[in-house]
Formats: structure tokens, sequence, C-alpha cells
């Protein structure tokens, strides 16, 4: 195992050298800067005196010079200190982190796996995270004030069964409690944060200057010229900040890596759940976070370079060979690689499966209403648990109460979920509150359409507890078909007269396509920022989905 000759004290020691030595290398960018600034000023200056005076010397070096270098370290200092406080809180911006849904099941066994190895790694304070993301990837970050958290994908979070997820984040407390992850934030806070936010600016202005070059107008063409004039210093000073962020990173040991895995096995007990974790997380989309890939436990972008160990991967690359890292754990394991992928292929989709539920009859002002079914029945204001109630026309009259799925209804139905009322935009009829996918969205059921919330859609879209029928699967085909055919002329809004309005705020929403990729019809509201999917739409969204990532795969 690499490293095993260290001791602890060795690799502390270690820690605190790359901390001095990231330290230097920004006192030396600094000065530097303003050396080669104030050499070339101080040449011009000399090239002018000495048309006067041809006996002037020039000197690169002088008290100047000790000026500069006390600039600089007083620059590095408050860089230091500035970038790295509030340093998580910026990564977590910039990742659109969130806390775990309380009301979800899947952030819920997420955050109670995250208490147990804090428990077990010594009573650590740890804040648990989830990016609104399909991707799968981890991450731990830590500052010089104490502060850990442990972040996860939504894609993560639903792909792994719990002690899958319980290996990575005894992997990720690894990183917290040797205090790895405080390299790696201080090293991504320097320059990686700002890397990111410069990358993501040149998209943007990528992105807008495509949409101007498209247009045909000379005033469209004017503001691409402009974004793309604009776009070169901020080109320049990414391409600098890359540089110095692939410095620093220089002095994060790959090795840092094996460690953790092989303490997360110690914390587990389990090194073919970390196996077929990792193996997971590898074959699945990882993220774009590349400026920041130190802090996951999988590079989120594909580096070549972490498939060599030569002294160009040791320089270069965050993470160590992957297929060796496997081995290492499965040697642990003394297993092979196709116990961890028969483990992972042997479990199956749930297959669709559509159960009718029995009819029901509600008696209202000696009328008797119907036929509902259950699902309806917990829309009805009127229904209390003494109405009677009665299945099929025929059958016997008994309290609502009685029936085990109301009475579980009557005692939920106070809770605050519940208490937040919506009207389906169809049907005029509340909504009720329903689990689908491991959280709680809002269903009509009279005409099944379904009311979610934007930022749980990725949570949904990830899972696959559903299995899906055979006519979902056709539309879905079909749809998926169509959409590979070229449209120029393809608009995303839908032109609608009659406006269906939000449940939520009442306001009409905007009639659109889910996206480009998916031709879905939505009904959005901006303001609330949730969406209305029609019945059958958002399992034929996942379906095309899940068939583009198993088309992806080929």
């Amino acid at each position: 195992m690499p490293e095993s000759s260290k001791t602890f004290w060795e690799i502390e020691k270690e820690k605190t050298t790359v901390i001095y030595a990231i330290f230097g290398i920004l006192v030396f960018f600094y000065f530097f800067s303003f050396f080669v600034i104030w050499t070339i000023i101080k040449l011009f200056i000399y090239l002018r005196i000495s048309l006067e005076n041809p006996h002037t010397r020039f000197n690169l070096f002088g008290s100047d010079t000790l000026f500069i270098f006390l600039i600089a370290l007083a620059l590095a200092i408050w860089h230091w200190f500035y970038t790295n406080r509030n340093v998580i809180e910026k990564i977590l911006k910039l990742f659109n982190a969130k806390p775990p849904d309380k009301n979800d099941r899947y952030h819920y066994v997420f955050h109670n796996i995250v208490q147990e190895v804090s428990i077990a790694a010594g009573k650590i304070d740890v804040e648990p995270y989830v990016i609104p993301t399909i991707a799968m990837n981890a991450f731990a970050l830590q500052d010089i004030y104490g502060r850990n958290v442990i972040g996860v994908t939504e894609g993560l979070v639903s792909r792994l069964n719990r002690d899958e997820l319980q290996a990575v984040l005894a992997h990720e407390m690894s990183h917290i409690v040797s205090n790895d992850s405080l390299l790696t934030t201080i090293a991504s806070s320097l320059f990686g944060v700002y890397n990111e936010i410069l990358n993501g600016i040149v998209n943007n202005i990528n992105r807008m200057a495509q949409n101007q070059e498209d247009a045909l107008y000379n005033k469209s063409r004017r503001n691409a010229l402009t974004a793309g004039l604009f776009a070169i210093p901020v080109f320049i000073s990414l391409l600098v900040m890359s540089f110095l962020s692939q410095l620093l990173y220089v002095f994060i040991s790959r090795e840092k890596e094996y460690r953790a895995d092989i303490n997360a096995i110690k914390y587990t007990r389990n090194p073919l759940s970390l196996a077929r974790a990792l193996y997971k997380i590898a074959i699945h989309y990882r993220g774009t976070a590349s400026y920041l890939a130190p802090i996951f436990i999988l590079s989120p972008e594909a580096n070549p370079l972490e498939d060599r160990e030569d002294f160009f991967a040791e320089m270069f690359s965050t993470h160590p060979p992957f297929t060796k890292r496997l081995q290492l754990i499965l040697d642990q394991a003394h297993a092979d690689i196709s116990q961890v992928t028969e483990e992972i292929y042997r479990v199956p989709r749930k297959e669709y499966t559509e159960t009718a539920g029995p009819e029901i009859f509600v008696k209202k002002e000696n009328k008797w209403l119907g036929p509902y079914t259950l699902l309806q029945l917990q829309s009805l204001e009127f229904l209390t648990p003494d109405t009677e109630t009665k299945i099929g026309e025929n059958g016997q009259i008994i309290k609502a109460s009685a029936i085990p799925a109301l009475d579980h209804y009557f005692k939920i139905k106070d809770t605050p979920l519940w208490k937040m009322r919506r009207i389906c935009p169809l049907c005029q009829e509340w909504l009720i509150v329903q689990e689908y996918e491991g959280l709680y969205i809002w269903r009509c059921a009279f005409c099944n359409g379904l009311f979610v919330e934007k930022d749980k859609l990725p949570r949904i879209i990830v899972r696959e507890e559903r299995g899906f029928s055979e006519e979902i699967k056709h539309i879905a085909s079909l749809i998926y078909a169509e959409a590979k055919k070229k449209k120029p002329m393809f608009k995303l809004l839908i032109e609608t007269y009659d406006k269906r309005k939000c449940p939520k705020c009442g306001k009409p929403m905007t009639r659109k396509f889910y996206s480009y990729a998916y031709h879905i019809e939505v009904d959005e509201c901006n303001e609330c920022n949730l969406i209305w999917f029609d019945k059958d739409e958002l399992e034929i969204l996942q379906c095309l989905i899940e068939m583009e990532e198993q088309n992806g795969k080929r």
C-alpha cells in the first residue's frame, strides 16, 4: 500500500511543509508579477535618462527590489486570509449546494450516515450538503477556522445503496480527520474558485457571441464582436489562473486518496462496497468542476494522466490511477473485479405494475357520491373520519377511518406539508401530497397531473425506483427519434391563448418544451420556480433521459 512506511508524524510534517510551500508560491507569484512590471518601467526610465547621461548604469536589483518583495508579501498575506475567509461558503455557492431536504427519503438516509461516520471518527462536527446535479461525485471541505463539510451530488445519493454511500462518506471523513481536505480546500481557495468563476464567464460570453452570430442584423454582429473582445482579457486571466492552480496542485499528494480508501475500509469493514461505489462513479458522468478536482473523490473530468504513474502524472494529475486504486481495495477484500460488476448489474430496475384501486362511494348530505379512488378521497374537503363510506355500490357502510389507507391520511393531514394547499390547473380540485421517488410532490388524483419544484427534478430524474409501462416506453421512443431530427426553426416557447394558472400563486404559467433536447410540453411558473406535468409527462421525460444515457454508453 502506498506510503505505508511513513509514520503519522512524518505525514503531518509533510502537510505543514506543503502549506508553507503553497504560501511561498503565492508570494512568488505577486513578487514576480510586480518585479517584471517594475523592471519594464525602470528600463523605459533608464533609456530616457541614458540619452542625456550615457554613463548611467542600469541596475536590475536594488533597494527597490526589497520594497517590491514587501509589497508582494503584504498582498500574499491579504490574499491568503481573504480567500480562506468564507471559502467553504464560496465553493458551496459555486456548486449551488443545499442542506439535505428533511422530507426527502434519500437525503434523510444521507444525513443519518454522515452522523454515523462523524461519531465513528470521534464526534467531529460535520455539515452535510447536496449538489442538485445528476452527476455522481462526493467531496470534503475544511477551512482554517475548523468548519467541516461533506457533500454529495444527487446522482450519487440516488444511485448508491446504503453500504456504498456509507463507504464513500467514510472516505471523505478520512480526509477531514487527517486534514487532507484542509490542504485541498486551501489550494482551491487561492485560485481554483476564481478559475471556476472565470470559466463560467467565458462560457456565457461564448454562448452569447454564438447566439448573436446566428442573427442576421449588423447590430447583433457588433454585439458579438464586443462580446468577443471582452472575452480576451478574461480568457488570459483564465489561463494564468489555470497555470497557478495546477502549480499549487503539484504539492497535493495523490497518495492521500489511497490513505482515505484504507481508512474508509477500517471504518466500515466493507471493502467491496467502496469498490462498487468507486466503480459506479467512474462509469457515470462525474461533473465539470475541473479546477476544483482535488476536493472530489474522483476527478470530475477524465484526465489521461491519471491512468499513469510517471513523473508527469505525479506533477500534473490530482488523483491516482483508478484501476490501481480499485485493485488495492479489491486486494483488501480478497476479491476480483468480476464480483464488483456482477453485483452492480445484478440489481434489476423495478418492473412496472399497475393496480386498480377499489371504487369507493361517500355519503354527503344523505346523497351517495362517487365512485372515487383512495387518492381522490384525500382531495375532498368534506371528508372526515366519521364520514360514511362503502366499497362498491352494494358494499357495507363503514366509517372512513375504518379504511386503513384513509386512517393513515387522517393522521398526517394536519402536518405542515399537507396544509400547503394547491389547486389543479385543469380539474380545479385540491392537489394531494404524495411520495414520488423518495420525495414529496403534489398530484391531482383526478387527472394525474404532477406539480414539481424545479430544484427537485434532478433528484427525480436520476432515481430509478419506478418502472415504465410499454405505452410510456413507446411514446418516449417516438419523441426521442423526433428530437434527433434537425429543426432549425425550432422554438422553445409555445404560443397559447388560454394559459393555465399556477397552482401556488394563481398567475398564468408559460407553456413550453422542457428543453431543446427533450420535447415534453410542460407549464412553468417562473415566479414560483415550479413545473406542471400533465399525465405521464414526467415518466416520459425520465424514460427519455435514460434512453439518452444508455445510448451514450454504447
